[in-house]
């Protein structure tokens, strides 16, 4: 039958899937997110632009529904350290929201994402969905289980039919950036080394993402109702081997140690044998396959600066990653970019024929070089990283331009004050900007 399912966070990396494939089901997906989807057109897939924290925009997006496949969630495990409140909130708050929404509109059938992070703090080498669980040592575990814990009061109060799916480490195409494979790859393709936090055995289950988005619409089925599944592989992979498949995948790099992570996934073996024998799921792409699958997407994608492998020397593909990482590094850009204003400054004072027109070009060069400074040491999300270094480049060659034409223009005689005035006052407002605008972004990034 023909339903109409809502997918919280249907724009993001794991919902986009799940939107294709319930399409592919016969059903009609709708979309719950803060931004519009970039992989479905509005005018084939219904997009309802809310806020999770809002029960009133989830009451909107609920008219007509027969379903929910709530994913939206604050899934960067880095970002819920160090945003505590808002990923408390949006990963708890959020899902009680849903189930509230659900209740006052009567949509009965709701399908949560949680996570194998709630396995943490479990000491059993492997474990499955009737593995006593262990209160969790990290924010983002707590806040999963809390909206698992959600689904079943809902479920024994107000006769939800609810059903938690626990989502292996999802990669594939769409991931987000930060993730621990996009992040390995895309450092891999800029030659920089891949860095491992701790010694490299911790244990993880890596799921393709279309076979979790498989899993998702399975458990729509009615014998899911109640139920708790694992949606993992049968393949775990310590850290340490995947950056060994991403090098021999990408090519070759360093691999680095650094000290280990407060909160960890502790490493178990995930047994998903309910979601076999019940809902006929099981993951079936391979690591291998799958990183090698999303570096062939990630190489098609427009405006992607990753050249696919040549016949070149070893030597010329080495340099050739050293030039891309150091034009995609946004620090390295802006030391460069430091580097060109405070040169330029220096010459223009070293031409100056007074000395009050020498101290006109310092405060001119010093109101170029603060802003600048702000760009290269304040780190933006990495999605928006080709912003910073744009941003970077552009605030330098203006700097280097405008210190030039002063210079010419100003003959012997200095600045006119006002000048000088208004260019503080705009480096001050550009720096306080450089500072403030990447916790922004940060905010505004769309639901997982």
């Amino acid at each position: 039958m023909r339903s109409v399912v809502l997918v919280t966070g249907g724009a993001g990396f794991i919902g986009s899937h799940v939107v294709d494939r319930l399409i592919a089901a016969g059903h009609e997906p709708r979309i719950f997110d803060q931004r519009p989807s970039p992989w479905h057109d509005p005018k084939d897939v219904q997009t309802i632009i809310g806020d999770l924290r809002r029960v009133e925009d989830l009451r909107r997006a609920l008219r007509g529904c027969d379903a929910i496949c709530h994913l939206a969630a604050a899934a960067d495990v880095g970002e819920v350290h160090a945003h505590p409140h808002w990923a408390t909130e949006l990963n708890g708050g959020g899902t009680l929201n849903v189930l509230e929404a659900a209740r006052e509109a009567g949509v009965q059938r709701v399908v949560y994402a949680s996570t194998v992070w709630v396995y943490s703090d479990v000491p059993a080498e492997e474990v499955d969905e009737a593995t006593p669980l262990l209160p969790p040592a990290h924010l983002y575990t707590a806040g999963k289980l809390a909206g698992e814990l959600y689904c079943r009061s809902y479920a024994e109060l107000y006769g939800l039919k609810t059903t938690v799916v626990r989502f292996g480490i999802p990669y594939g195409p769409r991931a987000r950036p930060a993730a621990v494979i996009p992040s390995f790859v895309d450092r891999a393709l800029r030659g920089e080394p891949l860095t491992i936090a701790g010694t490299g055995e911790q244990e993880r289950s890596f799921v393709y993402v279309e076979d979790l988005a498989d899993g998702v619409v399975r458990a729509l089925a009615p014998q899911a109702v109640g139920k708790t599944y694992n949606l993992a592989t049968r393949e775990t992979t310590t850290i340490r081997e995947l950056a060994e498949i991403v090098r021999d995948t990408v090519g070759a790099v360093d691999i680095v140690h650094t000290d280990g992570r407060a909160g960890d996934l502790r490493g178990a073996r995930i047994d998903s044998t309910r979601a076999e024998d019940e809902l006929g799921w099981r993951a079936h792409t391979h690591l291998r396959d799958g990183i090698a699958a999303y570096v062939a997407w990630l190489r098609e994608q427009p405006g992607t600066s990753v050249a696919a492998p040549t016949s070149a020397p070893a030597e010329h593909r080495r340099l050739a990653r050293v030039a891309r990482a150091g034009l995609g590094n946004p620090a390295g850009v802006g030391i460069v970019a430091l580097i060109a204003v405070a040169s330029a400054t220096i010459a223009v004072i070293l031409g100056a024929r007074q000395d009050a027109q020498a101290a006109d070009f310092t405060a001119l060069g010093s109101a170029i070089l603060v802003p600048l400074w702000a760009l290269t040491v304040v780190p933006w999300p990495p999605e928006h990283r080709r912003h910073q270094v744009a941003t970077t480049t552009l605030l330098a060659v203006l700097g280097v331009v405008l210190l030039g034409l002063l210079s010419s223009a100003s003959g012997g005689g200095g600045v006119h004050p006002m000048r000088i005035a208004l260019a503080v006052a705009l480096s001050a407002c550009l720096t306080s900007a450089f500072r403030i605008l990447p916790r922004r972004l940060a905010a505004l990034r769309p639901n997982a």
